[in-house]
């Protein structure tokens, strides 16, 4: 009895440092993975925004309360739009590669992340198929764009809602609750304002909430990059 209680004690022992060495490598391998994916979302992001304030001191005519952002994808300004959405997307992909292997799902509902890597899909199709201009007559194409444009919205959205609540329960996105649940709000209130302003009587304001979506929302998704960085790190 001894000699046989001796032995499973060894293969207890063995067994246990295994899976423990086992954990020790897939946490090392893991780590360097989700770090370069955050960073990479991090470098877009902040890419986005600073395209995105150059664009709007182009001397394009267009005006930031009333035209879209998307009719900077017509013109001039078509190759630098195309750059800040081309940066954005690729940010918003890393970023849902990141969190779907770092908090991963669960907790994150992996509803939340389907729509997060949603985004960037939906943003290809607003490149491929550009906008009208403002006061144009609507084209299959701008149909297509304004279609693509509000999936990519809707989804956009639908993360950010689904993930706020999630991701301020752990670690180091609870550090960051109040800023993620106030842009979260406002993402909301901007996102609410923005379809009402598609109303003919409101459509002279309509670009000034669609940047304070774009603005917020961006922004969300830079924080959440940023404490997944730390979290890597």
């Amino acid at each position: 009895m001894e000699v046989s209680d001796s032995m499973s004690s060894v293969l207890i022992t063995e067994s246990t440092e295994q899976t423990a060495a086992w954990t020790r490598g897939s946490g090392y391998d893991m780590q360097p993975g989700v770090l370069t994916l955050a960073l990479i979302s991090i470098a877009g992001l902040v890419g986005y925004l600073g395209l995105f304030v150059a664009l709007h001191r182009l001397p394009t005519g267009y005006s930031p309360v009333r035209h879209a952002v998307s009719d900077y994808a017509v013109g001039d300004s078509k190759p630098l739009f195309g750059k800040a959405l081309l940066l954005s997307s690729l940010a918003v992909l890393a970023l849902a590669l990141g969190l779907t292997w770092e908090p991963g799902a669960p907790p994150l509902a992996t509803s939340s992340l389907v729509f997060l890597y949603l985004v960037p899909a939906m943003r290809v199709g607003m490149i491929l198929f550009p906008t009208d201009l403002e006061g144009e007559k609507l084209t299959p194409t701008g149909r297509l764009h304004y279609l693509f444009a509000i999936a990519a919205f809707g989804f956009t959205y639908a993360a950010i809602s689904g993930m706020t609540s999630d991701l301020t329960r752990l670690s180091p996105w609870q550090s960051a609750h109040v800023l993620l649940d106030v842009l979260q709000w406002v993402c909301l209130v901007s996102l609410v304002l923005l379809v009402v302003t598609l109303l003919p009587r409101l459509r002279s304001i309509f670009g000034l909430f669609e940047r304070a979506f774009l603005v917020s929302t961006n922004l969300w998704l830079l924080t959440v990059g940023v404490c997944l960085a730390v979290k890597a790190a």
